[in-house]
C-alpha cells in the first residue's frame, strides 16, 4: 500500500513541479492552489454523483424513518425491510462514499509531496539530499536524535543510507534542510551530486506564502514552542484553525436534512447528526497537528472550493427539478 501511495505522490510531485514552472510562476503556494483547483475539476463528476446520492437519500428519508419506527424493536426485521426498501427504490446507500475513498489516498500522497518536496517534487538525487543532511548535522544545524548518534556514525559516509534513515525516522528533515539552505546556501554550492540547475532550484525554492506563512512548518498547541518561534508557529496554527473551521462548514452543508422526529427517535437522530458533523473537523485537527501546515492550506482551499461547488450544484439541481 505504501508503494502505491508513494507512486501517487511521485505523480502529484511531477504535476506540482509542472504547475510550479509554468502557470505557478515558481510560487509554491500558488502552485498548490492551482493543483487543488485541477484536482477538484478532475473529481467533479464524482462530486455530482455524491450530491445526487445525498439528495436522493433526503427524498427517501421520510419513508425510511417510518420503517425504522415500525421495526425499532426487531433489529433483524429492520435490516431486512431496509434492504428491501433500498432494492425497491434502486438505491445504493454506499454509492456516495466513493469520492471519500478516492480523496483519502490523495490526501496521504499529497502529504508525501508536502513533507518531502526535494524527493517528490524537485527530483533531487537521494545522495545529494544525504550529503546536505550530513553537512547540516556536522555543522550543528540539524539534529540526528531521531536515528541516534551510534546509527548516524555507522552510516554517515553512505549518503544514500543517510537519506533512507532520515526519511523513515524524521518526516520533516527535507523541510528543515530548506530552512538551513536559506541561512547557509554553501551546503548546496559544495554538494558534488548537484548540477548547476539543481543548485539554483534549491536556493530559489521558497515554501512561504506572502512571506508570512511557511507551509513547511507543522503547527503546535504548545505555548513554549509558539513563544520560541512565533513568526512561524502562529501563522501555522492560524492555517490549521482555518482548515478546521472550513471543514466544519462544508460538512454541515453536505449533511442531509433530516425530517422532524419525536421522542427517542429524535434524540438518536440528533446524536447521529452531531457525531457526523464533528468527526471530520476533529480528524482535520488531529492530522493537522502532526503534518506541515501546507496540508492545512490544501484542506482550506479544498473546503472553500467544495462549499462553492456544493452551493452551485444544489442550485442547479433545484432548477432542474422545478423545470416542467
Amino acid at each position: 500500500m505504501q508503494g502505491i501511495l508513494s507512486a501517487i505522490g511521485l505523480l502529484f510531485g511531477k504535476l506540482m513541479y509542472f504547475i510550479y514552472n509554468t502557470v505557478g510562476f515558481q510560487n509554491y503556494a500558488l502552485s498548490l492552489l492551482l493543483f487543488t483547483i485541477a484536482y477538484k475539476i478532475i473529481l467533479l463528476p464524482l462530486s455530482v454523483k455524491q450530491i445526487k446520492t445525498t439528495q436522493r437519500m433526503q427524498e427517501l428519508q421520510p419513508e425510511l424513518s417510518r420503517i425504522q419506527e415500525r421495526y425499532k424493536n426487531d433489529r433483524e426485521k429492520l435490516n431486512e425491510e431496509t434492504m428491501k426498501f433500498y432494492q425497491e427504490k434502486k438505491y445504493n446507500p454506499s454509492s456516495g462514499c466513493l469520492p471519500l475513498f478516492i480523496q483519502l489516498p490523495i490526501v496521504i500522497a499529497l502529504f508525501y509531496v508536502i513533507r518531502m518536496p526535494m524527493s517528490y517534487m524537485l527530483d533531487i538525487p537521494a545522495k545529494a539530499v544525504g550529503q546536505m543532511t550530513v553537512a547540516s548535522v556536522e555543522n550543528g544545524d540539524l539534529s540526528n536524535a531521531n536515528i541516534g548518534q551510534e546509527t548516524y556514525n555507522d552510516i554517515k559516509d553512505d549518503y544514500t543510507e543517510v537519506y533512507k534513515k532520515f526519511s523513515s525516522k524524521d518526516y520533516y528533515f527535507e523541510i528543515k534542510l530548506f530552512d538551513i539552505i536559506d541561512r547557509k546556501p554553501q551546503i548546496v554550492d559544495e554538494n558534488e551530486f548537484l548540477d548547476t540547475e539543481k543548485k539554483a532550484l534549491l536556493k530559489n525554492f521558497d515554501l512561504k506564502m506572502f512571506n508570512v506563512f511557511n507551509l513547511g512548518v507543522p503547527p503546535t498547541y504548545k505555548i513554549s514552542e509558539i513563544a520560541a518561534d512565533p513568526g512561524n508557529k502562529i501563522p501555522a496554527i492560524i492555517l490549521l484553525l482555518l482548515a478546521v473551521g472550513t471543514t466544519y462548514l462544508t460538512t454541515k452543508l453536505t449533511l442531509p436534512v433530516q425530517p422532524k422526529s419525536k421522542g427517542k427517535n429524535k434524540s438518536s437522530v440528533n446524536a447521529s447528526m452531531n457525531s457526523m458533523l464533528w468527526v471530520s473537523p476533529l480528524m482535520t485537527l488531529w492530522i493537522g497537528l502532526t503534518t506541515p501546515c501546507g496540508l492545512s492550506f490544501y484542506w482550506t482551499i479544498n473546503n472553500v472550493l467544495s462549499f462553492v461547488q456544493q452551493k452551485a450544484l444544489n442550485k442547479t439541481f433545484k432548477k432542474e427539478k422545478a423545470a416542467p
